[in-house]
């Protein structure tokens, strides 16, 4: 095999490469160009307001009649061929003014091919004609009419379009100059060229101007949100050691105090040493609760209830009750209804009022009698902690009171409702009701 004959597949091969991106970007342009391809191009954004919103289309109707009434007064007292002629290409061409707002690009090619038949026309009746009608090919507000037309379609597509319509309207005026070689004291094609050549500069440059705004702004937003974003985070983090070194700190100490307790007494009583496992257990589930919500506070991201350790839900509540009883608590609790399954917000928040309501219980009435009660129904939870009045005098401690607000805040986040307040027969009662089903 020659050289020849390995190199000439090579050669073969490069030239549908560079004719197909070539082809591509001839058919996009062909579509762009297109008066009838669907929904495009798209409108321009609808600003706020009913007058703003109107006031373009408008003042392009006012423009639309404003041309097609000198287009038809230009040539009066004109022959009656050049009057017809110039009064159809405006009137042909007003419309286009006000489509522009909408469909640019069918706007533009009725604009151009609006001044066809004036300008076909005008070079068959003669030099009288021409020069009476000013310009050619287009009558002097059709060639102003066509230039305004062609600077708002400039401000809706892409350069590439508005530079090829440019390049095709000179060479229409060109073809149509060739084709009829009229005989005019002024070709208006070249002044058109030119005005229009620097109305499509000014339109880029400003189109570039207000794109690098908007980029700007858009890097302004996002760069205020992430400052905010940031900002939370400091905050949380601030909040988390906070919570690290006061809270974790003390019930450590706690868990450690209530481990060594019994060791410092001889033969101490099973119930003290049961009531010191008992606290060193809750101060032990404590902590490990805590280090969930520091790690949440701690992460930027969100996390999933699961992510440090599993949340309690409906099914520890014999726990929590097996832990109040611990405590010196009488409890009755009973499951009403037939148990299924529920979302794990509204299982977590069942749990917490649950263990909130046992709280109050055991620190505002101590040896009380209490009564739980959890009720399924078809689309919501029902809670009921009631507790007897109090047996022995209590000394009242400092708090801040939110238990129940929490509660309620709970409960509301859900969609849900918590009545709190003593009964006739002078009962504590709290009663929730939680939605089952929400909203996705």
């Amino acid at each position: 095999m020659t050289p020849d004959n390995l190199t000439a597949p090579a050669r073969s091969g490069r030239r549908p490469f560079g004719a197909r991106p070539l082809l591509a970007a001839a058919l996009a342009l062909g579509r762009d160009l297109s008066p009838f391809r669907p929904g495009a191009p798209a409108p321009a954004a609808r600003p706020e307001g009913r007058v703003r919103r109107y006031l373009p289309l408008v003042l392009a109707a006012l423009a639309a009649v404003d041309l097609g009434i000198s287009g038809t007064l230009i040539t009066e007292g004109q022959p009656g061929p050049v009057r017809a002629l110039s009064a159809l290409t405006a009137w042909a061409q007003a419309p286009a003014l006000a489509l522009a707002l909408y469909r640019p690009v069918a706007a533009w090619w009725l604009s151009l091919t609006a001044a066809l038949p004036y300008a076909i026309g005008a070079a068959h009746l003669g030099v009288a004609a021409l020069d009476s009608a000013g310009p050619w090919p287009w009558t002097a507000p059709g060639l102003m009419a066509h230039l305004v037309v062609s600077l708002i379609v400039a401000g809706r597509v892409r350069p590439r379009v508005y530079v090829a319509q440019w390049a095709l309207t000179l060479l229409v005026g060109g073809a149509l100059t060739v084709v009829l070689s009229p005989r005019v004291e002024m070709n208006g094609l070249l002044p058109w060229g030119l005005l229009s050549a620097f109305g499509l500069v000014v339109v880029t440059a400003v189109r570039g101007w207000l794109d690098s705004r908007r980029e700007l702004r858009k890097q302004e937003a996002l760069t205020e949100f992430e400052r905010s974003r940031r900002a939370l985070l400091e905050e949380r983090t601030r909040i988390a050691r906070e919570l690290h070194d006061v809270v974790a700190h003390h019930m450590s100490v706690v868990a450690v105090q209530a481990e060594a307790a019994p060791y410092r007494v001889a033969e101490p009583p099973q119930e003290l040493s049961d009531s010191f496992g008992s606290i060193r257990e809750n101060a032990l589930a404590a902590l490990t609760e805590l280090r969930h919500i520091l790690g949440m506070l701690r992460s930027e991201e969100e996390i999933p209830d699961n992510r440090y350790t599993p949340q309690p839900t409906l099914d520890n509540v014999g726990d929590l009750v097996a832990n109040v009883r611990g405590a010196g608590l009488r409890i009755d609790w009973s499951v009403d209804g037939t148990p299924r399954p529920v979302p794990q917000r509204v299982e977590l928040s069942a749990f917490r009022i649950v263990q909130e309501a046992l709280s109050n219980a055991l620190r505002h009435a101590p040896g009380c009698r209490v009564e739980l009660e959890i009720a399924h129904g078809p689309s919501d939870l029902g809670i009921r902690v009631a507790n007897s009045p109090v047996v022995t005098e209590v000394r009242h401690r400092s708090g801040t009171g939110h238990g129940l607000l929490g509660m309620r805040e709970r409960a509301s986040s859900l969609g849900g409702s918590v009545q709190a307040g003593p009964r006739a027969d002078g009962w504590y009662e709290v009663r929730a009701s939680l939605p089952t089903r929400l909203p996705d």
